[in-house]
């Protein structure tokens, strides 16, 4: 892929130090390694020994790759893309999955982990050039769309990992809380106040049965439509749930009541970023948003992951591609695997928004539904997973035309039984 006419050049990010490798299309170091702070002057230095390594050499092209770990490698890929000093040369920037280079270096044999040999490695696996990640640029018009929608991402991340740990806490507060809830909700309104309220809930089971109803009917400010079979339920629960001793039931309620209110900072704050991202959505002009069930905020986090169509050509299988939504073939003489993992090479934030939104629209719209309702019956494992996962395909080419066209959504007429 690469000729000795290219300037390869591998670097380790840190966050205080970065550690890099020169070498040609050929595999030919240039240079001993490289030490530069993680900061524009360090960049702006390195920037200036790779021109005049390139014009020294004749080079045409530099290629420059990195792990995209955390955010070390974002901002030093901008600074160079911006770099007037590079801007004689094609300036190509690969960000490799941390996976990637993982399993990448178990064929170099037995290399021992240092800064110097991850330079090396990382420029190795440039080199070999199949597969490599899509150009990095900065697409500045997205970036601050993307900050949010991201977040975003690991609000909801931290909120379901805080939710199952609550739910661990909880089952210890009153184990059959879970096994035969009294609400169609745990973490409801109700709910939290039944659990904050009642550290053991034996008290729950000696509290007057119409004394129950009426503060449960509060609690619920007069909605339920049988407050006394909730009632019952919450005292069949407290009947049956083990008992803890005093102390401990006393330390297990603090931390119930703790993630409770964890889980509702949690709430607020998603609450909040979702209405920032639809107020940012006002410079996105879209037509996302006419396909049922995606509302602004799912639209955002496609689009701010997508970013410039132009660098997929236009073409719905590189997104599709990009965004990881395909299993790896396992295949060998007559046998092939039925059962294979979804390759997880692509964008994590675009999947997720992508088979977020497929949730959505197969709940909305007739087509995407018995598309969904095929996938999930044509096999016996992980239905609703691959299910969801295939219908995120399909709806990845209906972005990309909405996306290209800027045309609205029009839903597919069903055939005419007569007409056939």
């Amino acid at each position: 892929m690469f000729s000795t006419n290219d300037l390869l050049v591998g670097v380790d990010i840190h966050r205080r130090t970065n550690v890099v490798q020169v070498m040609n299309g050929a595999g030919r170091t240039l240079t001993s390694r490289l030490r530069v702070t993680n900061n524009r002057p360090g960049t702006a230095a390195l920037a200036n020994q790779l021109a005049e390594l390139a014009e020294a050499g004749g080079y045409d092209h530099i290629h420059v790759a990195a792990e995209a770990t955390g955010n070390y490698w974002l901002p030093f890929f901008c600074e160079l893309e911006r770099s007037p000093t590079l801007a004689d040369w094609p300036l190509s920037l690969y960000p490799f999955n941390p996976k990637i280079i993982h399993n990448f270096r178990k064929s170099l044999g037995d290399w021992d982990k240092t800064d110097d040999l991850d330079t090396a490695v990382i420029g190795e696996r440039l080199r070999f050039g199949r597969e490599l990640p899509y150009p990095f640029h900065m697409e500045e018009r997205y970036l601050p769309l993307r900050t949010l929608t991201r977040y975003r991402y690991h609000l909801v991340r931290e909120l379901v990992r805080v939710k199952s740990h609550t739910l661990a806490l909880i089952y210890l507060q009153a184990s059959e809380y879970t096994a035969q809830p009294a609400f169609s909700n745990i973490f409801s309104r109700t709910s939290q106040a039944v659990l904050k309220e009642f550290p053991s809930l034996e008290t729950v089971a000696a509290m007057p049965f119409d004394d129950l109803v009426e503060w449960l009917d509060i609690q619920g400010k007069r909605r339920f439509a049988q407050p006394e079979d909730n009632a019952r339920r919450l005292q069949r629960i407290a009947r049956d749930s083990y008992r803890l001793p005093d102390e401990w039931a006393t330390s297990v309620h603090t931390a119930v009541t703790l993630s409770l209110r964890h889980i509702t900072v949690l709430q607020q704050l998603l609450t909040r970023i979702d209405t920032a991202i639809a107020d940012q959505m006002d410079n996105y002009p879209n037509t996302l948003t006419t396909i049922p069930g995606i509302g602004p905020v799912f639209a955002a986090g496609i689009i701010a992951e997508i970013g410039n169509l132009a660098r997929f050509d236009y073409n719905q299988a590189k997104v599709a591609s990009y965004a990881g939504l395909k299993w790896s073939k396992h295949q060998s003489a007559e046998f092939t695997a039925e059962e294979t993992r979804l390759k997880r090479t692509g964008s994590r934030f675009l999947r997720y928004y992508l088979c977020e939104a497929a949730q959505l629209v197969r709940m909305h719209d007739a087509e995407y539904a018995a598309f969904y309702q095929k996938k999930y019956h044509e096999v016996r494992h992980h239905r609703h997973k691959r299910a969801i996962v295939l219908t995120a395909r399909k709806l990845v080419r209906l972005v990309v035309r909405l996306l290209t066209t800027n045309e609205p959504f029009r839903a597919r007429q069903a055939p005419n039984d007569e007409n056939g």
